[in-house]
């Protein structure tokens, strides 16, 4: 009896160890870095790939503050170069950042999951597009393990609220269709995973 008494306990233990903690601590900051993917939602608005660093901090139970900053992928594309030929024209969308209020909410007793929504301001600022003030919305979820690492997963819209300049003059475009630019009410789908640490 006493065996099988032990080897219950054991498996007990090895099945609370498999699970991880029973309880994840409500840290306030949370850091991690971020690759983002901007799918426009009319073919002749720009698109590009970001990667990015977040840095949260809770206010209260269920709300928190997030920045948001990173430069977006090297982009280029062809256009008439003065005299002939062609050139390779940079269209760097350049530096994407966001400030979003988050409402969260924990899915599990012991904080391993939650969902959350967030909104507010953000923008593109670079040489090819100039600064264009935009407004975001981002559905959450975010998986924590080992007690501070958490992994994030979000899916949002982002809408230009200015048009912003063209990168190449129309005359020297090739592409049907160029130049791509930001426009007010239009947008872009926001796919972002991250992953990083709660402290």
């Amino acid at each position: 009896m006493r065996m099988i008494g032990a080897g219950a306990a054991l498996v007990l233990q090895t099945s609370l160890l498999a699970a991880g903690p029973s309880s994840f601590p409500d840290h306030r900051w949370t850091l991690h870095g971020d690759f983002v993917v901007n799918t426009p939602t009319e073919s002749h608005l720009p698109s590009d790939a970001v990667l990015g660093v977040s840095l949260g901090r809770r206010l209260g139970r269920n709300l928190a503050v997030e920045a948001m900053v990173g430069p977006g992928l090297p982009t280029t594309m062809a256009a008439r170069a003065t005299g002939g030929g062609t050139r390779v024209a940079d269209v760097d969308s350049g530096l994407h950042g966001a400030l979003l209020l988050r409402l969260d909410r924990k899915l599990t007793a012991s904080g391993r999951t939650a969902l959350s929504l967030a909104l507010g301001p953000s923008f593109v600022s670079g040489d090819a597009f100039g600064t264009v003030p935009m407004a975001r919305a981002e559905l959450g979820f975010d998986l924590r393990f080992r007690r501070r690492w958490i992994f994030f997963s979000g899916l949002g819209y982002e809408s230009a609220l200015k048009t912003s300049r063209s990168p190449i003059a129309a005359s020297d475009c090739i592409v049907i269709g160029c130049p791509p630019q930001y426009r007010p009410g239009k947008g872009q789908v926001a796919s972002r995973v991250g992953l990083g640490v709660t402290f």
